[in-house]
């Protein structure tokens, strides 16, 4: 059979862009993943480090405010003890009792002034316990965060190790922007040579012309076309000028391919049909190929729609070009021969 079409080398160029894209894409997503275990990790220790200092900042604010608190308690004491003494109240007048010298009178002035100023000096402890309470949860913060600001080392190595990836990230996708240009460039390249071909193609097709068989060649074949129910005649002409010019270069071919309709030996063994019933299937000869030719296009579908006909052929042989030129000149033998 004749030559199968070669895909031109560039298309083999924007497919390895295309496959390059995806790989880098695809490492991409794999470092996104990593990125957000990263930037989790990075989410965990910040904060931690974060809630320490709110917290140590917390606990100090309160520490002042309880010290604040006991002081001023303190001071409010101080001074009631100082305007009961000075006042020339009860006290005062208790004290005159204790100028002469009585004990009795200076127990009672005492009792007196416990009595006056007994509750303030309970507020006045309390407020320092507190004080004392608040200090010590303010050093305790204090420790913690100085604790937790020490593991600021891994947020850094965190920090780093999210920006590492993005960085890795940026450079991957540009890497395959370059690659996407790349690709487009080949895709223009290929779509301009397509239309190229396409247009050699049709201008080749239309300038063909029919090679008239001999009586022999054309009489075999119309009597191997009705072997295949839908098949023209007229395709197999095609065929036959195409691969040796009704018989005229039945030569075996650089691929391997022999005789006036060029079948593969492993091929026509599979199809061959004995056309001149001398008991015998030969591949060089004419009638044994045609009709094999026939049978090979019937088994691929030739009898059963204009499609299925075209797609026969690509069976006979894997180009386009070749389907195209073949449904020509048979369109051209059906004109002069009809």
């Amino acid at each position: 059979m004749g030559p199968v079409l070669l895909t031109p080398a560039h298309a083999d160029t924007s497919a390895q862009a295309s496959a390059k894209v995806h790989a880098l894409l695809a490492k991409v997503h794999q470092l996104q993943a990593k990125a957000q275990r990263a930037e989790n990790r990075y989410s965990r220790a910040f904060n931690q480090v974060a809630n320490s200092v709110n917290s140590a900042i917390t606990a100090d604010r309160a520490s002042s405010r309880a010290a604040t608190q006991a002081a001023a308690a303190q001071n409010s004491l101080a001074s009631r003890v100082r305007v009961l003494y000075e006042s020339g109240g009860q006290l005062a007048a208790d004290a005159s009792f204790l100028n002469g010298g009585s004990f009795t009178a200076m127990y009672d002035r005492s009792v007196l002034a416990s009595r006056a100023v007994g509750a303030q000096v309970r507020g006045v402890h309390d407020a320092t316990v507190a004080a004392h309470v608040a200090e010590q949860a303010a050093t305790h913060a204090e420790e913690m965060s100085h604790s937790r600001i020490g593991t600021e080392r891994s947020v850094a190595v965190a920090a780093d190790r999210v920006q590492g990836l993005l960085t890795q990230q940026r450079a991957l996708l540009k890497k395959a922007n370059k690659h996407l240009a790349a690709v487009r460039k080949a895709e223009a390249a290929l779509a301009a040579q397509t239309a190229t071909y396409s247009t050699i193609t049709t201008a080749s097709i239309a300038g063909l012309h029919i090679l008239p068989p001999s009586a022999q060649y054309l009489g075999l074949y119309q009597a191997a076309a009705p072997t295949c129910p839908g098949l023209p005649w007229t395709v197999l002409a095609a065929i036959g000028q195409v691969e040796s010019g009704h018989g005229r270069n039945p030569s075996t071919s650089s691929a391997g391919a022999m005789g006036p309709m060029q079948f593969m030996p492993s091929t026509f063994a599979a199809y061959a049909v004995d056309g001149d019933h001398d008991g015998k299937a030969e591949i060089m000869d004419p009638a044994d190929a045609i009709y094999s030719a026939a049978h090979y296009l019937c088994a691929n579908g030739a009898g059963r729609s204009s499609s299925a006909l075209g797609n026969a052929i690509l069976h006979y042989n894997h180009a386009t070009w070749y389907r195209d030129m073949v449904l020509r000149l048979a369109t051209m033998y059906a004109s002069s021969y009809s």
